[in-house]
């Protein structure tokens, strides 16, 4: 008589569809009882009759037949038969194959059935394990009444069951089952009845545990411990803990969330309290996991962008290299020394490409030396003489009669003065003058531009920031931006004003040498 059947299986939703499937083949529901883990099974075995057991092939990290074994023990039978759901598709087998033993193997009053796990199927599994009389009658109904749209498909029944899964942890029993009742209709809930019961729950990591309820004073090994040993094991360090305790001093609680527990919840449970902060962690701990998946794909991104970087430069810098060599054969020596000074300034820029990306993520090694601040900006003065004389722009110098020595990078503050002297010459109005000063000031040597033409009132609040404005004809892009990263990271400060709405002028101080 199939009148103790045992279904255990983690998945909520398998657990129904099999009940189900037992009740249409006339399997009254007090004989069917559905248990969630291999341990509250064997417990459950104590206690009860068990004629029959359908349970999943992953239900232990051992042989399901060796969990069937230990059932036989404790129940004192000679056999049980026992029919297991394999978790993965017979790889030897057909998809389509219409007999009533498809992907079905029989091995010692047990038998293995690989998905899909339709209804005519498990039944007809069922009965060759059994030979019943109420799943021979189904089966024949099965195989001749059932279409498509009627089967009952487990499998994808289970799939949808995308719930959180909250491991309660507790010695009793009612406490197991308060706590579920309240919780079940919204999370996929596990339990254990001990501490080393959860510890082994953690470490087979099976279930992809979001959050857990730990009792405090359980024998053995109390909630502490169980809390301690969590967070010292890395796959569980980061899942939220709640203590459900009787406990109620401060010191009790502090020293709870001393051991790293997120919170504290008083018995008796309260259910709606209960729902409303486990709600509340499970959604820090699911936007947790989103940042982290952020954060990795951010770093992933970062290392893409620096490797295509380098090969870029590296690619770039080789025929740059050759022009540089080849300008060495030219009779004509201003023109040699105009070619020469323009790709060292592309080779300029594409080093200080690389090194913009290394500061904006602060792993850039400022490398200062003494360096000439009259010779860089000259430099940069000549690299826009082409169209500063189209323009009819003369550069008014002040303070240059006198050397000034700067504690800084050559590259990098050439890479500053170009970019602001070339969107000083591009804003300003044709046959303007544009002023460059150098004086000491304290411990820095300060450079001051000033041109006529003025920033636009709509710009100048974000004028430092990424990507400020889309018309480069402006000379206002990422020439400012980058202007201000090489010259903090130099230990140096840059600022600009209006003078009258008529003036821009740009100030940079950077450490006197």
């Amino acid at each position: 008589m199939l009148n103790h059947i045992l279904i255990v299986d983690e998945s909520r939703l398998v657990r129904e569809a099999l009940a189900k499937i037992l009740c249409s083949c006339g399997i009254t529901k007090t004989a069917i009882a559905c248990i969630e883990n291999a341990d509250d099974a064997l417990e459950y075995a104590q206690f009860s009759t068990i004629s029959l057991v359908i349970c999943a092939d992953n239900l232990t990290t051992d042989n399901s037949l060796n969990f069937r074994d230990e059932l036989v023990k404790i129940l004192n039978v000679e056999q049980l038969p026992i029919l297991i759901l394999s978790k993965k598709p017979s790889k030897d087998q057909p998809q389509n194959i219409n007999t009533p033993s498809e992907n079905i193997v029989e091995l010692n009053h047990s038998i293995t059935l690989a998905p899909p796990f339709k209804r005519h199927r498990v039944i007809n599994a069922l009965f060759e394990l059994t030979q019943a009389s109420e799943f021979a009658n189904c089966a024949e109904r099965s195989n001749t009444a059932d279409t498509p749209d009627k089967m009952v498909n487990i499998e994808k029944n289970a799939l949808q069951d995308h719930k959180p899964t909250i491991l309660v942890v507790d010695d009793e029993s009612s406490n197991i089952d308060v706590a579920a009742g309240n919780l079940r209709s919204l999370y996929r809930v596990i339990a254990a009845k001990s501490g080393q019961h959860a510890l082994k729950i953690v470490a087979n990591n099976n279930h992809n545990i979001s959050l857990i309820l730990l009792d405090i004073m359980m024998p053995e090994m109390d909630g502490y411990q169980v809390c301690k040993s969590l967070k010292e094991l890395e796959k569980s360090a980061n899942i939220p803990i709640i203590f459900l305790s009787a406990k109620a001093l401060v010191e009790d609680i502090k020293y709870g969330f001393d051991l790293g527990a997120v919170d504290y919840i008083t018995k008796p449970l309260n259910g709606d309290l209960l729902r409303a902060r486990v709600a509340t962690h499970i959604r820090l701990q699911q936007q947790n996991l989103a940042l982290a998946a952020q954060v990795t794909t951010l770093k992933e991104n970062a290392k893409l962008r620096e490797d295509i970087e380098k090969i870029t430069h590296h690619d770039l810098k080789a025929p740059l290299n050759n022009i540089l060599f080849e300008t060495y054969r030219l009779t004509d020596k201003s023109a040699a020394k105009s070619i020469n000074r323009a790709v060292n300034n592309v080779v300029n820029m594409v080093n200080n490409s690389l090194n913009l990306y290394k500061i904006e993520q602060g792993i850039y090694r400022v490398m200062p030396q003494v360096t000439s601040l009259n010779v860089l900006i000259n430099d940069a003065i000549n690299a826009v003489t082409t169209v500063s004389d189209a323009k009819n722009i003369s550069f008014e110098l002040s303070g240059f009669d006198v050397e000034h020595n700067i504690l800084a990078e050559p590259l990098l503050c050439l890479s500053i003065f170009n970019n602001l002297i070339k969107n000083a010459v591009e804003a300003s109005p044709s046959n303007k003058n544009i002023t460059l000063a150098i004086r000491q000031n304290n411990h820095f040597i300060t450079f001051q531009l000033t041109n006529y033409g003025v920033i636009p009132a709509e710009m100048r609040s974000t004028l430092f920031e990424k990507y400020s404005s889309s018309n480069h004809n402006t000379g206002i892009g990422l020439g400012t931006y980058s202007a201000k990263l090489m010259t903090e990271a130099q230990h140096g400060e840059i600022h600009f004003e209006i003078l009258n709405e008529e003036k821009t002028q740009f100030t940079v101080s950077l450490p006197l040498a």
